[in-house]
């Protein structure tokens, strides 16, 4: 799988994605199902409950658009696709440091505040 290499490859991963009814599209989440997998991202050993984190040492910005505002998001609803991004794959498979960017209220938006979201992207992808 072409993406799983890309992983491997990486040490660096960005995640960009709209936050669909709280969580993440369902394609990205099959395409998450399909790469993170035993023996690519971690392994179970025999009477070790936790498993070898196989993807250590790498990091992933998750860059979360929305037209909810990002504090409702955030903080009334939980923050659950970073929170299930983060910690239960990412972090589970040896991702040491994940962070969230969130963009939104999309759909509120104006063209001012559009030509900041593209600055403020931009210049994460210079820190990296």
């Amino acid at each position: 799988m072409y993406f799983q290499q890309s992983v491997a490859w990486a040490e660096h991963v960005v995640f960009i994605f709209p936050v669909w009814w709280g969580g993440m599209p369902a394609k990205l989440k099959g395409l998450i199902d399909r790469t993170f997998l035993p023996d690519f991202a971690f392994k179970y050993k025999s009477n070790n409950p936790m498993p070898e984190k196989l993807l250590k040492n790498k990091s992933a910005d998750i860059i979360l658009t929305m037209d909810a505002i990002p504090f409702y998001h955030r903080w009334i609803q939980g923050d659950p696709v970073y929170r299930q991004l983060k910690r239960t794959t990412l972090r589970f498979c040896g991702f040491n440091k994940v962070s969230a960017t969130y963009i939104g209220s999309i759909i509120n938006s104006s063209e001012k505040q559009r030509d900041n979201w593209v600055k403020q992207v931009s210049r994460l992808a210079k820190k990296v």
